[in-house]
């Protein structure tokens, strides 16, 4: 993301209330003063081999995540809507098919969020109320329709660009270097192999540990939050 777009998503992260723009979560008072909370966020999935994976490992060291689907993906891979529900994570709405956000209206981008939650409530029971643009991209009318739902947009401050990695060295590389602050969310892709390297990397951090907590853990009451983080961390 440009530096322009950078301080515009700060200053608008600042003035508006997180419960309609979260970029990161607000520092909290921790009941692990060792572990430090951050947000793995996957976009762009369900994918048929690399969400499982991401799933497997997630599980294996209790972190947990928040996917940002693509509805048609979640039409077409229904089960795995399921397990990210059922394994204790979270959905998010990213549009129906993802499409370039400057070939589409406000119009049409309001129809696509409304098609894929509609796929999420047949599958789950349930809507979102989480909302990851495609790329990020938002104009005005497209922010203020998703208000006027009061949905929670959700974007991220932390940004390894693992679908323009080539290797797993890369990733490594990325996390070796990576110095996590609480709150962070974190951006990757799960449907790319590189998502699940990190989750690997970052769980198993020598320098820090590092704990995933769901997004709408930073929406919850801070007393809830203090709660929710003894729990994750126990």
């Amino acid at each position: 993301m440009n530096p322009i777009r950078q301080l515009i998503k700060k200053t608008i992260s600042t003035a508006i209330p997180q419960k309609l723009f979260l970029v990161h979560g607000a520092p909290q008072q921790k009941a692990n003063r060792s572990a430090i909370n951050i947000s793995f966020t996957f976009d762009d999935g369900p994918h048929p081999e690399y969400t499982p994976r991401v799933l497997d490992l997630l599980n294996q060291y209790q972190q947990r995540g928040t996917f940002f689907v693509i509805g048609e993906k979640a039409h077409q891979y229904p089960e795995l809507i399921e397990r990210i529900i059922n394994e204790g994570h979270e959905i998010g709405n990213h549009t129906f098919t993802h499409q370039e956000p400057s070939q589409s209206s406000t119009r049409c981008f309001l129809d696509e969020i409304k098609q894929t939650d509609q796929i999420l409530k047949q599958i789950t029971g349930n809507e979102t109320n989480l909302v990851r643009p495609p790329k990020g991209k938002l104009t005005l009318g497209k922010m203020l329709g998703l208000w006027l739902q009061r949905r929670t947009v959700v974007l991220w401050d932390t940004d390894p660009r693992d679908y323009l990695m080539s290797d797993l060295a890369e990733m490594k590389n990325w996390c070796q270097h990576y110095h996590p602050v609480e709150g962070n969310f974190c951006l990757l892709h799960d449907n790319h192999p590189y998502a699940i390297e990190a989750v690997k990397q970052l769980s198993e951090h020598q320098e820090f540990q590092i704990q995933s907590h769901i997004v709408s853990h930073w929406l919850a009451p801070k007393s809830d939050q203090a709660i929710l983080t003894q729990q994750a961390s126990a």
